[in-house]
């Protein structure tokens, strides 16, 4: 049947060789111009016939290089295909305050579809408010809330909300539609759909102690999740076919999906199997 997602983060073309962080050779990327993107092109296609019909690609790239590869997946995939150019915003980096530019603290993701339609789970994140927050307050029942404006509700619509206790009266008689919050001690949590702007997930610089592997350009197990989460369903498969780290493995592993890692170099071989073997319950031949 097929993949149902491919996630990449292939060199950057760099011009670098990139080290771990005991001094071994991680992977060269030196390589640079027409050949870096026909190198990509090539893999593109073939990951392209592993994907099901319903499947998708991540793409992960930065600022120098992703409007690039743009043109090639619209060629590959077709640019009716393309799905979102997804900003992730980790900070922290970057450009300081001494250079003439903005900072750059952000890389960009491209997501295209095979074709047709294609596994999408909305992604909600929790906002932690203080309570007693303006904006936010408690209903006679105990329960907290935030209102927005009436909109395009109808009456008989309105009349519905009203027997759920969804409806505010302001002072003026206005009616707002109460949106119910939930409750965690001295906090309300909001749950905020999750858009194609990523700020809340911090780069491999800032992840705890345990889930640093000292290989160089490694991305947050909560990055992969997300997208794991959002473009596959327990059971399904998913690749990545520039492994590194194996953080997509890992999030692809604790999720329920199967997952296939593709990678040349040994260090990045190593710091896979070495992680996915503390995985409680996993599933990697050879494990206990």
């Amino acid at each position: 049947r097929g993949a149902r997602l491919v996630y990449i983060d292939p060199p950057f073309s760099t011009r670098l060789v990139f080290r771990s962080d005991s001094g071994q050779k991680a992977y060269d990327d030196r390589i640079s111009g027409a050949r870096f993107i026909e190198f990509l092109r090539k893999r593109l296609i073939l990951l392209r016939e592993l994907l099901s019909p319903d499947g998708s690609i991540y793409v992960h790239l930065d600022w120098k290089k992703a409007h690039y590869v743009k043109a090639v997946l619209d060629e590959v995939f077709g640019a009716e295909n393309f799905l979102n150019d997804i900003v992730w915003s980790y900070g922290g980096r970057g450009a300081k305050h001494i250079a003439s530019q903005f900072s750059r603290n952000h890389d960009i993701i491209l997501w295209y579809r095979k074709g047709g339609n294609h596994v999408f789970n909305r992604i909600f994140a929790g906002k932690r408010i203080k309570k007693g927050a303006p904006g936010y307050r408690m209903d006679p029942d105990g329960r907290w809330f935030k209102t927005s404006p009436r909109g395009d509700y109808t009456d008989a619509s309105i009349e519905g909300l009203e027997k759920e206790n969804r409806v505010y009266r302001t002072r003026n008689g206005n009616l707002r539609i109460k949106y119910f919050l939930r409750d965690e001690g001295d906090y309300i949590i909001e749950d905020k759909l999750i858009g194609d702007v990523w700020d809340d997930i911090p780069d491999a610089m800032h992840v705890s102690g345990s889930e640093k592997t000292g290989y160089p350009t490694q991305k947050p197990e909560a990055l992969l999740s997300r997208i794991i989460q959002a473009s596959s369903n327990e059971g399904d498969m998913v690749i990545d076919a520039f492994a590194g780290a194996g953080t997509t493995l890992c999030a692809a592993e604790k999720l329920g999906r199967r997952w296939i890692g593709m990678d040349s170099g040994q260090l990045s071989m190593d710091t896979m199997e070495k992680r996915l073997l503390t995985i409680e319950g996993t599933r990697v031949a050879g494990s206990k």
